[in-house]
């Protein structure tokens, strides 16, 4: 496993490659964080864990009987969520380094997975439209059957008074956390929507297979709408500056004004960016992380921040 920290001038770009983490022998479809670790997982059926400051491989690692297409980590309950192509869930306690749950309710590939810290509650999501809601210790709370298509994204309100899901039939879904009731649902992409962000004053970010990006009333009135690649947009994501992110199969990543929606940057191979599709972005404290089918990890920071 090796990484090679690129030149750490300022440019005159906003984001700056600062380095590239190599390992995974497939593609890279997850990225997670807690406390001290990068985490990743590939199609190479593992999941790894990277040090920040310098990329290097931890000792940890988990293989898989599938590829995972899923992951997350949530630091206060020391637990690393695993959602695999086949539909199982693995938990994997941090501390103790050993399987604590493995769990079979998904009968598809599980592509989301997030956690509400004022319910105590984990959200699952999977191909088949079904959403699953566990509490802090996994115990199955309820299966919801949307039959949306596959349910690539799921976002929490800042309050964690309701969730958001990014369906395949191309709309958004609002439920709310406390009965699980629908409370909106609105078409926000001609084809699949495959990403979404929440503000914080509740307007919502929608991307979808149709490459174009929309900005959305938290009633889900359209506000705005541009093409914003070429194919696929597979994330989108509020950064901790004045800027989102977006991530495309088009090989390309491009950051955006936040209150505009004005293009800031275009990141491409020429940039020493991606070769190929880019499946998933990591916000970070200093800027953010992507990766994707050339089984790389970059991490690209924002050029003002403070660097070791």
């Amino acid at each position: 496993m090796t990484t090679s920290v690129m030149n750490k001038n300022k440019t005159t770009q906003p984001y700056f490659k600062y380095q590239q983490i190599s390992g995974h022998q497939g593609p890279i479809y997850a990225l997670s964080q807690d406390n001290s670790f990068y985490y990743s997982a590939s199609a190479d059926k593992f999941v790894a864990r990277w040090y920040p400051e310098n990329g290097q491989q931890d000792h940890f690692a988990v293989r898989c009987t599938q590829a995972p297409f899923s992951l997350y980590v949530e630091p206060t309950l020391q637990h690393l969520v695993i959602g695999l192509s086949d539909g199982h869930l693995h938990v994997i306690d941090i501390l103790q380094k050993q399987e604590v749950k493995n769990l079979i309710v998904h009968q598809s590939a599980v592509f989301a997975i997030h956690f509400n810290k004022f319910q105590k509650q984990y959200y699952t999501a999977d191909a088949d439209g079904l959403l699953a809601v566990w509490d802090a210790d996994w115990h199955l709370l309820l299966q919801i059957p949307l039959a949306c298509g596959k349910i690539r994204q799921l976002e929490i309100a800042s309050d964690g008074t309701y969730l958001l899901l990014a369906c395949a039939d191309g709309k958004v879904r609002k439920l709310d956390s406390t009965f699980f009731n629908e409370e909106l649902q609105f078409q926000a992409h001609t084809d699949a929507c495959t990403a979404l962000s929440i503000l914080p004053n509740g307007t919502i970010l929608s991307a979808g297979k149709d490459a174009y990006v929309r900005r959305w009333t938290a009633a889900g009135q359209q506000l705005n709408a541009f093409p914003a690649h070429l194919g696929t947009i597979y994330q989108l994501k509020i950064l901790n500056t004045p800027h989102y992110v977006t991530a495309s199969r088009d090989k390309t990543i491009k950051i955006w004004d936040l209150q505009t929606d004005q293009i800031v940057q275009r990141i491409d191979l020429q940039m020493a960016g991606h070769r190929h599709s880019i499946n998933t972005v990591l916000c970070t404290e200093n800027g953010f992380l992507s990766a994707g089918d050339d089984k790389r990890i970059i991490e690209w920071r924002f050029s003002n921040s403070k660097t070791p």
